[in-house]
């Protein structure tokens, strides 16, 4: 999980063990060690265009991502 707050070194490693489809709630196999934010909607218009929403990488499968 990437870094959501000011410190740009905190990400966190971790496996997801189970997703709820119906309320979005993840569970994973530790605690994550950082402090992490989130938000359903986009937070660009609160923060001057700034989404503080972090990215979730699935590492275990051949993804590739394009910016």
């Amino acid at each position: 999980m990437a870094p959501t707050a000011i410190q740009n070194k905190h990400s966190d490693y971790v496996n997801i063990k189970a997703y709820d489809i119906k309320t979005g709630l993840v569970t994973f196999d530790r605690p994550l060690q950082n402090y992490h934010w989130g938000a359903y909607e986009s937070t660009a218009s609160d923060y001057n265009g700034v989404d503080m929403r972090g990215e979730v990488v699935l590492l275990s499968r051949n993804v590739k991502i394009i910016g």
